[in-house]
């Protein structure tokens, strides 16, 4: 039993060391790299709020206080998900500009100059878009909150003002979207807050087919005081140095994907 089992680990190591065909070398050398590319490019992330990480005030708490993330290796199938979305977004915000020179009433306000203009003085402006270059997004750091967020963009559409909130996902999910995702909830009414525009247009993006869908949210006025008082309840428990209760109404999803799921298993 000894020698047949030896015998196999011998066999295990001669496939693997055999010569690779070079398409396939190159392929594995291709992925490697890409992996490599995102590693190098990884940046700390600020010790700030983020509208699109607020459903659990935990996750809040490890943000803001600089808690270590989790290690893990980010495969090269996640990175071009992530680049897709990223191009995606930009043809889309491009789309959204050509509006205006195509007859269609609608305009792509440019962020940075919205902020300044209504003279929104909670906000800084990190990164102003450029739209000559394609650079559509604007990076903004909300003082009262210690909120950082990037913008997918503001339309004055027929006359109102809306805030613009591109999402890719896969065929599936997006073959069953009805609605807005509750999951982003809390990222529209921090951004309605901030801007002081009522309402978010959601359009859902079907990566795979590339097709749209589109809803309008309104956040209420008790989602903004829950937003508020959420921020509030974590600078307390930063100030007085206590970890916050796991909540019990956190989407699995949300758990599933958290950089900081070992932090919170020791923390009880």
């Amino acid at each position: 039993m000894a020698r047949a089992s030896l015998k196999n680990i011998c066999r295990l190591i001669q496939e693997v060391t055999v010569q690779q065909p070079v398409e396939q070398s190159f392929l594995a050398d291709l992925k490697r790299s890409i992996e490599l590319t995102d590693k190098a490019n990884a940046r700390m992330p600020s010790q700030t709020y983020k509208p699109s990480s607020m459903h659990c005030v935990r996750n809040m708490y490890y943000q803001r206080t600089g808690t270590a993330q989790d290690d893990g290796e980010t495969s090269y199938v996640l990175i071009g998900i992530c680049n897709s979305g990223s191009d995606i977004h930009q043809r889309i915000q491009q789309s959204v500009l050509d509006m205006k020179s195509n007859g269609i009433d609608c305009e792509y306000i440019n962020v940075g100059e919205f902020v300044t203009s209504r003279n929104l003085m909670a906000l800084d402006i990190v990164k102003m878009p450029d739209f000559e270059n394609k650079d559509y997004e604007t990076k903004l750091f909300h003082k009262n909150l210690n909120m950082s967020f990037l913008c997918d963009g503001i339309i004055r559409y027929k006359d109102k003002y809306y805030i613009l909130e591109l999402k890719t996902e896969g065929v599936n999910k997006w073959i069953g979207r009805k609605g807005v995702d509750p999951k982003h909830y809390m990222q529209a009414t921090a951004y309605s807050l901030a801007f002081g525009i009522p309402d978010v247009i959601f359009v859902y993006i079907n990566r795979d087919m590339l097709d749209m869908k589109a809803f309008l949210f309104t956040p209420t006025t008790d989602m903004k005081a829950e937003l508020q008082s959420k921020i509030v309840y974590c600078e307390d428990c930063i100030n007085n140095g206590t970890v916050p209760p796991k909540p019990d109404d956190v989407p699995r999803s949300v758990c599933e994907y958290c950089n900081y799921k070992t932090e919170c298993r020791k923390d009880g």
